[in-house]
């Protein structure tokens, strides 16, 4: 090999070590967390907002309840639980599918895709065959009198 490819494979070598190094998890620092479980959180004032985003006292005590269980040690998984028993599945942004709020979701894509199962069965069904009955012997009786009574 020459000069200039130990060189283009040095570089390309550094590069990647460079890109492999910035992208490993970082941990994150305490207001880091904070901030991110609060962005987790449905603020209980405001309803549309997260407890980071809402300027409610509800949010910020909520808030400092959250930043009290990090600087005790708590984890993501123990914080979001406490409140979860306190106010429910509701409390989370993004509620857990397998839940009562996650079955609201799941409900109506339920019915839609049985709608467009039974309505692909019935496409694909064949017609039913109407059957008709034949004369009875009586209303066959019947008509050959008329045919014989009638001028030619």
């Amino acid at each position: 090999m020459t000069t200039a490819r130990w060189v283009i494979v040095a570089a390309v070598l550094a590069v990647g070590l460079a890109i492999a190094w910035t992208a490993r998890p970082q941990p994150q620092t305490a207001a880091e967390r904070v901030d991110r479980i609060s962005a987790e959180l449905r603020c209980p004032v405001c309803q549309g907002l997260s407890v980071q985003d809402s300027p409610s006292e509800t949010a910020r005590s909520m808030r400092a309840l959250v930043a009290q269980r990090v600087a005790e040690g708590r984890t993501d998984d123990e914080i979001r639980a406490e409140f979860v028993r306190s106010y429910g599945d509701w409390i989370l942004l993004e509620p857990p599918l397998l839940s009562v709020g996650g079955l609201v979701w799941l409900a109506p894509l339920a019915a839609i895709v049985l709608g467009a199962a039974l309505a692909w069965s019935r496409a694909r069904a064949p017609a039913p065959i109407a059957v008709v009955a034949g004369p009875t012997d009586e209303e066959l009786g019947r008509l050959r009198e008329l045919v014989a009574s009638e001028p030619e």
